[in-house]
């Protein structure tokens, strides 16, 4: 039976510093498929279709049921690096579950969000935290502020569409790429999505929060087409002290049957820690 561990800041803080590891397989965005391109925005040119854009990721969303993936993360900051080897497996209902292993083989960290509730095992401590899966408590985990619903989507190779109550689009100015702007109500910027000339391929994708601070930025390379969607195989995640992360994708299935007990996590004797309490 486990035993109730009333967490300390020192575990969380020791936890915390494992967890890069674990997410960056969250962050896995990607590129617009099936989009339908509209003509740019130049003086002698019409406007691009700034919700026919929108509801191509609408699309994407809608025909990708469930995903798995395979791939090497690197975790930075500053000068210390380190890679460990992951694999994902995922489905549209917020459901997600993440494993990453060691140098040796040795399997590290498992993260899971089933629904409302997030849990994470730390092998090598043995501990185990569980809680609602929030903001809050995944970004103690992933070290950056990012709802369960869009790191799925990044996972899945889609690009997360944060609520917002109006778009605008700006025309590439000679090499640069088209940038999607998404605003709230009072008009500040939440979202920049970069979209490359061809309109259905994102390049960077940034995250702010309500005073206009960045809160992570996503770049993507090496695309490849795989059936309808058109994949980044190469992500690299930063914030505002610098680098983050990088993700090498080496494989991504789509629309793949999900294994009974994929999103539960079952531990015994271990020190669970109540990330809500």
């Amino acid at each position: 039976m486990n035993k109730r561990y009333n967490p300390s800041r020192n575990c969380l803080a020791r936890m915390c510093n494992c967890t890069p590891l674990i997410l960056a397989a969250l962050l896995f965005p990607l590129c617009l498929c099936k989009c339908a391109s509209g003509p740019n925005a130049l003086p002698t040119r019409p406007s691009p279709d700034v919700s026919r854009i929108l509801e191509s990721l609408k699309e994407c969303k809608d025909d990708l049921k469930s995903f798995r993936g395979v791939g090497t993360l690197k975790t930075v900051r500053g000068t210390s690096a380190k890679t460990f080897r992951m694999w994902w497996i995922g489905s549209e209902a917020q459901n997600l579950r993440v494993e990453t292993v060691g140098p040796w083989g040795q399997p590290t960290l498992t993260f899971v969000i089933n629904g409302s509730s997030f849990f994470l095992y730390s092998r090598r401590d043995n501990r185990y935290f569980k809680g609602d899966a929030t903001v809050r408590n995944l970004s103690r985990f992933v070290s950056m502020p990012v709802r369960p619903e869009d790191l799925i989507r990044l996972l899945s190779g889609q690009t997360p569409i944060l609520p917002f109550h109006h778009a605008k689009i700006r025309a590439p100015v000679a090499e640069e790429p088209r940038l999607l702007s998404l605003h709230d109500k009072w008009g500040r910027v939440i979202e920049k999505i970069w979209l490359k000339h061809d309109a259905n391929t994102v390049e960077q994708i940034e995250v702010f929060d309500g005073w206009g601070e960045l809160q992570y930025r996503v770049t993507f390379n090496e695309f490849h087409q795989m059936e309808s969607l058109c994949l980044p195989h190469r992500i690299a995640i930063s914030d505002r002290q610098g680098p983050l992360w990088s993700l090498t994708v080496e494989k991504l299935w789509t629309n793949v049957v999900i294994p009974d007990g994929a999103y539960t996590l079952e531990v015994s004797d271990s020190e669970v820690v109540d990330l809500d309490s």
